[in-house]
């Protein structure tokens, strides 16, 4: 009796065990490929972006963005491109990027500068398709005038639908 008793304790303890495991989570692959947003970022540019990425594991993907804004501060037109590394899965992803700003429309003073940004920040994307990013931007002073201490670091966000 309590050889059974022992056996029928051992049995409910596996069979339950096996189903204590987590559900098995969406990685890469499984998540929405497109993203199409409004981000400030690039210095007071407001943008409105198109978003693609590519998985190439389970928790890796790279991507590729383009978009145009306006750079409020000096009122001209620009086009902005961007390549992505995309680390996570489920709705939690860590993003690490180079970008480009090409203003191509002048308002005020005359053209500025292209720009190159460094950016590695927080992506969130909700089962429903919501998208907000967070991430710390650095732009490096490619084009120094006399007296300038450079571009310091900032911070940019941007939100969005995901499909």
């Amino acid at each position: 009796m309590k050889s059974l008793q022992m056996l029928v304790i051992a049995s409910l303890l596996i069979y339950s065990s096996a189903y204590a495991q987590d559900p098995e989570k969406p990685t890469m692959a499984d998540k929405r490929p497109n993203a199409i947003y409004v981000a400030q970022d690039f210095f007071l540019t407001l943008s409105i972006n198109y978003e693609r990425i590519f998985p190439l594991s389970e928790k890796i993907g790279l991507g590729l963005r383009g978009g145009f804004g306006n750079d409020m501060g000096n009122k001209s037109l620009a086009a902005i491109g961007e390549a992505l590394f995309v680390y996570g899965r489920n709705k939690y992803f860590f993003e690490a990027g180079i970008g480009y700003h090409q203003p191509f429309t002048y308002f005020d003073e005359g053209p500025d500068p292209p720009m190159v940004a460094l950016m590695a920040g927080y992506r969130y994307e909700s089962d429903k398709g919501f998208l907000f990013k967070v991430y710390a931007e650095f732009i490096p002073d490619l084009f120094p005038e006399e007296g300038s201490w450079g571009h310091l670091p900032f911070i940019g966000f941007a939100m969005g639908y995901v499909f």
